[in-house]
């Protein structure tokens, strides 16, 4: 008797592999040196097992960052935790998002805007992220540590812009992560703190080890 059980849990193992090595070998050379062949061999699979999980490239890289943007969701949660404010919280995601580039090829940031269907499930990702922005900008006001005659629809918009900027422009590959990170929190987060978040952020900002490297 055909096992259904068996054989869904045998696919889900398997996707969770093809995940893990996918994202592995997109992080390390790119997403265009990276062919389903290499995949399929590195897990020992036949490609035609790959494909029928996932019909082609796009769809597993697509499956790849979503999964990625899954769990960069569920840890800056886990950065909010009790006694933190939304400088801490700033802080450890700066630190996260540093070692993190740290480890990623900058070929797959610029091979990113190759794929049309990312691109445009990244732009939805950064729509659906704005409530949540503003409310953690609205935390900020309460904490008296971010000004609250700011519009911040607009610090977010040009935030998006800036960011934009620098993937469309490579600008990763012309600077230092840190010294972009460091420039990114002097313009779009120490711009509207008040004086006591200004402090808070610049004791911060040398756990970082990022002052010291532009002083």
């Amino acid at each position: 008797m055909y096992n259904t059980s068996t054989e869904t849990t045998y696919r889900q193992e398997l996707k969770e592999k093809i995940l893990c090595v996918a994202t592995t070998l997109f992080h390390k050379h790119g997403i265009r040196r990276v062919k389903m062949d290499d995949i399929a061999n590195d897990l020992k699979i036949s490609k035609r097992t790959l494909y029928e999980i996932y019909s082609n490239k796009e769809e597993l890289l697509l499956e790849v960052v979503r999964r990625h943007k899954q769990e960069e969701r569920r840890q800056m949660q886990a950065f909010d935790k009790p006694g933190m404010n939304v400088i801490n919280i700033v802080i450890e995601v700066c630190r996260h998002r540093i070692e993190e580039f740290s480890r990623i090829n900058p070929q797959f940031f610029e091979d990113i805007h190759k794929y049309p269907e990312l691109l445009a499930y990244m732009r939805s990702q950064h729509k659906e992220r704005e409530s949540d922005v503003l409310s953690f900008m609205q935390r900020g006001i309460d904490e008296g540590l971010f000004l609250s005659d700011i519009n911040y629809e607009i610090v977010r918009t040009l935030t998006i812009a800036s960011q934009q900027a620098i993937m469309n422009q490579y600008l990763y590959k012309t600077y230092d992560v840190k010294e972009l990170a460091y420039i990114g929190i002097l313009l779009y987060i120490r711009a509207f703190c008040t004086i006591k978040g200004i402090k808070l952020l610049d004791e911060e900002l040398k756990s970082l080890a990022l002052v010291e490297s532009n002083n």
